[in-house]
């Protein structure tokens, strides 16, 4: 294989591939990119055996041919040369001879027939959807998905088109719980959609984060399909296939508390900066804080033994009767920061329900906090 090539160009797409490729995995392949020249065209790709990427770029093809390079010093070498262009050639060994300008080296690469195989995308149904609507989807519900492999099913964001024919997606770890609700803009409900996506179907966080990582809002349209248990992204020459989580998502429908008239609208930056100052006093073990509210405005709470103690009062809009509860301060933190607006309403129904907190401004969305002991 033999190529001249664009350094930016190529700089830009193994970026895409530096999420997935696994550098700890026992299979040392899977820390290596598959890179195949043919036509006037470079292919890369790379996978963990979960999640895919492919992408391409245009280059100059002075040789046909295949081979795999280790993807993270690849795009450590790539990035920091300084000529415009640069040519890579393969040897017998499969090493790679790379010559840019004034810099020369050899990177040690393998057979190509040692790359896994990779999920072929090219016959998946796609349905046009709006970038910037699906990275707020995954932005309001990435942080409070499970990080604990032993409930598999809440290690993943759940998605499906309603019956309503709205977008859904919903996330929980059992202690705290997001939900957005959004109308599809530019995917078209009325169309053949699979059956998966009206059952609703478990996307894993890390595929969501690949996909918040490497999709630029402002860039190519995006679209998205459903093949063999896998849910396939595409916008330009990029694709990316995340294996779906099998399992099925807890009914969250129970743990949405029904429209409480103890809420209160808060300034959401000055609830932030109370809540960073008051946390300071929470026990290391339990981060506990206590929330009161009342006509006179939410208190926030916190003592430990070894620390002290901290109060601090917050204007509220808020009408009835006093109510409080205890919340770890961390989750109460994620929330606030996946709130957009400047204001932030808070439903406390009592120590021992969930408590709601919304953006004013925008109703298809909610997240709800579990509270703690007080």
């Amino acid at each position: 294989m033999k190529i001249r090539i664009s350094s930016d160009a190529f700089t830009e797409e193994l970026f895409k591939l530096q999420g997935v490729v696994n550098q700890r995995s026992t299979l040392a392949i899977l820390s290596n990119a598959l890179l195949e020249a043919e036509g006037d065209t470079l292919t890369m790709h790379a996978t963990d055996l979960d999640i895919s990427v492919s992408t391409s770029c245009p280059c100059e093809v002075l040789e046909e041919g295949k081979v795999t390079l280790q993807a993270k010093s690849l795009f450590d070498i790539v990035k920091n040369l300084e000529g415009e262009s640069l040519e890579l050639e393969t040897e017998e060994n499969y090493w790679a001879n790379l010559n840019a300008g004034s810099v020369s080296c050899r990177i040690v690469g393998t057979h190509a027939d040692e790359f896994p195989n990779i999920l072929d995308t090219s016959s998946v149904e796609l349905f046009p959807i709006d970038t910037e609507r699906l990275l707020d989807m995954i932005d309001k519900t990435i942080f409070s998905i499970s990080t604990d492999d032993s409930r598999a099913n809440l290690t993943g964001a759940f998605f499906k088109v309603t019956d309503e024919e709205n977008l859904l997606m919903v996330s929980t770890d059992g202690h705290r719980l997001s939900k957005i609700e959004t109308p599809p803009e530019e995917f078209d409900t009325q169309a053949d959609i699979p059956a998966l996506l009206t059952e609703g179907i478990i996307i894993p966080r890390k595929g969501l984060a690949e996909v918040r990582r490497i999709i630029d809002p402002g860039g190519s349209e995006l679209s998205f399909g459903i093949i063999d248990n896998n849910i396939v992204f595409k916008s330009g020459p990029m694709s990316l296939s995340v294996r779906l989580i099998d399992g099925t998502f807890p009914d969250f429908t129970q743990v949405l508390p029904k429209e409480s008239d103890h809420r209160a609208t808060v300034e959401k930056s000055l609830l932030e900066q109370s809540l960073k100052f008051v946390s300071l006093f929470a026990s290391s073990k339990t981060n506990n804080i206590r929330l009161t509210l009342s006509e006179d405005g939410l208190e926030l709470y916190a003592s430990d033994p070894d620390r002290g103690e901290a109060k601090k009062s917050v204007p509220a809009d808020y009408e009835g009767q006093p109510v409080k509860a205890g919340f770890n301060f961390r989750y109460l933190k994620d929330v606030l920061g996946a709130v957009n607006g400047d204001a932030v309403s808070i439903e406390i129904i009592d120590t021992l329900s969930p408590t709601l907190v919304r953006d004013p401004d925008r109703d298809e969305m909610l997240f709800v906090v579990m509270p703690m002991r007080l």
